[in-house]
């Protein structure tokens, strides 16, 4: 887990990125691949360097190889575990071809807004990409990290409770890498609650009914940190309402620096994830996101 990593930049060169990167694939013992992607030239501009003898194709590789060797600190360089990816193409379809293609097991992306809605790239490949993605915002490297996992302990199928397991391994691990501080939140809410509130329920009625899913949370929630096999110190937190503002709410108010969780395919639609609640969600907070895909996800791109 995290031992071959991605770093797409787009068409961009960002220098706190990538080194943020360096440094967290060499705390993972990572080997890492930094990928930029362009739009492919115009055949009149190709035809123009062939007529003075010039590979335009090498002489980007060559500027970005000397760019980003300038910007590798000196370890990274000695470790040679890092290479440099340029490929001509739409930018998330090159990048989720390299992910299959090169047995890829995380890939990080930048985000141009430090909150808000990702930009396109970051949301393609959250949307996409079979592999995790970390929609990564600030210098996450100094300090006591936060990290927050949010599982949904309110779907007990098999495949559910395998992404939930998946999310944890994932923000264990993380934690590991970063010696962190790692808490797990679940949000719960009675079936159609709503009703409750009908005269058909007394208050016994319905204290006996909330107090009875609360439970129901508690219990798979504890079966969960067991299948992770989870330390005693990481906090857990059920939270009573919508995680689509519950879980924003708690990572702004405990200072999270990393938020992670998974995504969910629309029936019938392979590939077709994030789910109305995930990209709420992302779009909400202003720290870094790692998305996991369920076992079952299969991309759309060829």
């Amino acid at each position: 887990m995290f031992k071959n990593v991605l770093l797409d930049l787009g068409a961009q060169m960002d220098a706190d990125l990538i080194a943020s990167t360096v440094e967290f694939c060499l705390r993972a013992d990572a080997r890492l691949t930094i990928l930029n992607v362009f739009d492919e030239p115009p055949e009149a501009v190709s035809d123009y360097f062939s007529t003075l003898d010039l590979d335009l194709w090498t002489i980007l590789h060559e500027h970005h190889q000397a760019q980003i060797t300038s910007i590798l600190p000196e370890n990274a360089k000695t470790l040679d575990r890092t290479s440099v990816e340029l490929r001509w193409g739409t930018d998330f379809v090159e990048a989720i071809r390299l992910v299959r293609d090169g047995g890829f097991d995380l890939l990080i992306t930048g985000s141009i807004a430090p909150g808000g809605t990702p930009d396109n790239l970051a949301m393609n490949l959250m949307r996409k990409c079979p592999c995790p993605v970390w929609i990564h915002r600030g210098n996450l490297w100094k300090g006591a990290v936060r990290i927050l996992a949010a599982v949904n302990t309110s779907d007990v199928s098999c495949e559910n409770r395998a992404l939930n397991e998946k999310i944890l391994t994932h923000a264990a691990r993380l934690n590991e890498i970063l010696r962190g501080h790692l808490h797990v939140v679940t949000c719960w809410s009675g079936y159609m609650e709503s009703v409750l509130t009908s005269p058909r329920f007394n208050k016994k009625e319905k204290t006996e009914y909330l107090e009875h899913e609360q439970i129901h949370t508690q219990r798979e929630l504890d079966n969960l940190f067991a299948a992770a096999g989870l330390p005693d110190e990481v906090k857990d937190k059920i939270i009573h309402g919508n995680p689509a503002k519950i879980i924003p709410a708690y990572a702004t108010e405990q200072k999270m620096d990393v938020v992670v969780m998974g995504s969910v395919a629309r029936t019938g639609v392979p590939g077709l994830v994030v789910g109305n609640t995930v990209e709420r969600i992302v779009s909400t907070v202003d720290s870094s996101v790692l998305v996991i895909k369920p076992n079952e996800f299969v991309s759309p791109v060829l």
